[in-house]
């Protein structure tokens, strides 16, 4: 019976060869759409080294102040003894990292006049490497020593040690400037990472210090700074209850302050990373765009199934003149489709692999990646989810079969006379 059906296919697809190419590409498309997005939201969300704690990271933004009475005076920014305050103490929290805002991040970093360049600086404590976790290829992440002291040390990438000093043991020990005449001493390199991931991504890494984490304590009762924090829950708790207890520590803060009010919100990675707004659930967004890719294409193919089935009315009706039931012509029409499904299936991996393969500085990019267009070798794995393809494949194979039960059903249930009448 197969084997029946294989040949009434393939002579179908040779005489309609329009129908099947437009079929088979409408599959193809939809799930390379939606594999894309899907391969594109779990790279930007997924565990994955150097950001491998993503799943239970939180951000603080810069934090913003204001006169409690009319909320004028405001301000942004937020000291590091009032994230002292909120951050210090945490149940919920495994470890909280205290970094300096930079701006857009970029330095001057040198060793010479005649070789200072800006590049992506970031003043951290050692809790930071913690956190996100970098392959040193020499020296350790920053003690609780130097941070206390404020060390002039650096950790620096590859890159930097190979750009500045020709290969990685030879930068270790050895001074780099960074901004003006910062002298620090190389204790660390790590391997650089690719840009995309932006929340650890940089060239050089230096120690935060308080009179920046604290600057203006004379301002806003203290409340303004250059402070910003990322921290991990513990494992086992959940981010609501630790969204909670940071909440109930800004209230407190807040009610132990004669004029100003402070304000504080948490993000997410996900949140962070793309629509950098609490209120916005990201999931929600991708859920809804990929039910438009998958339901959009199944009205249009349903349209065109049944433009396709009224053709075929004399041959159904030939069929059931030589003794074919209704279930038997039901049963060789829906096959028709399911083949057409898994051929369309098929062609959307190979799409969607390859645009990601080819175009993944692009597609993985934000608007906060810098030199996007930058090549990067980036594990294949992250391409390539097989549970994600088979539940793309499989929810576009359901949207088929419904939108062509409707014109099949209707199809089958055409008798010969009707057939004859052309009706």
């Amino acid at each position: 019976m197969l084997r029946q059906y294989f040949k009434q296919i393939i002579q179908l697809w040779k005489s309609n060869p329009l129908f099947s190419v437009i079929s088979v590409l409408a599959t193809a498309f939809t799930i390379a759409f939606v594999m894309i997005l899907c391969m594109v939201y779990a790279f930007r969300t997924a565990d994955t080294p150097p950001e491998a704690n993503r799943s239970r990271t939180l951000y603080s933004d810069r934090g913003y102040s204001y006169l409690t009475k009319d909320r004028s005076k405001a301000n942004s920014g937020m000291s590091k003894s009032v994230a002292n305050a909120i951050f210090g103490n945490l149940q919920n929290a495994e470890t909280v990292s205290y970094i300096q805002w930079k701006g857009e991040g970029m330095g001057f970093v040198s060793t010479a006049p005649s070789n200072r360049e800006k590049k992506m600086v970031s003043p951290v404590d050692d809790h930071f490497f913690k956190i996100f976790s970098y392959e040193f290829l020499a020296g350790q992440p920053f003690n609780a020593g130097q941070v206390a002291t404020e060390s002039k040390v650096a950790i620096v990438t590859d890159r930097i040690a190979r750009q500045y000093f020709g290969s990685v043991g030879n930068a270790m020990g050895k001074d780099i400037t960074v901004g003006m005449s910062n002298n620090c001493r190389i204790v660390g390199v790590v391997k650089a990472v690719s840009s995309l991931y932006n929340k650890a991504y940089g060239d050089v890494w230096t120690v935060a210090d308080n009179a920046s984490l604290d600057w203006g304590p004379q301002y806003s009762e203290g409340l303004r700074g250059m402070c910003g924090v990322v921290l991990t829950a513990k494992k086992g708790s959940s981010m609501k209850a630790l969204r909670k207890e940071i909440d109930q520590n800004i209230e407190s803060l807040n009610a132990g302050k004669r004029e100003y009010t402070f304000e504080q919100r948490m993000l997410s990675h996900a949140e962070s990373s793309f629509y950098n707004k609490k209120t916005t659930n990201p999931i929600r967004i991708f859920v809804v765009l990929v039910l438009i890719l998958l339901i959009v294409p199944a009205i249009n193919m349903s349209g065109l199934l049944s433009a396709q089935m009224k053709k075929r009315i004399p041959e159904i009706a030939i069929r059931k003149a030589y003794g074919a039931s209704n279930s038997e012509v039901t049963s060789q029409l829906l096959f028709e489709n399911l083949l057409l499904t898994v051929i369309g299936g098929i062609v959307g991996l190979l799409l969607a692999v390859t645009a990601v393969l080819l175009f993944k500085n692009i597609l993985l990019a934000d608007l906060t990646t810098v030199n996007a267009n930058a090549s990067f070798h980036l594990p294949s794995k992250l391409f390539f989810d097989p549970v994600i393809f088979v539940l793309a494949f499989l929810f576009c194979f359901v949207i088929n079969l419904l939108s062509a039960i409707v014109p099949v059903w209707s199809a089958s249930r055409t008798t010969i006379m009707q057939a004859i009448k052309g009706e």
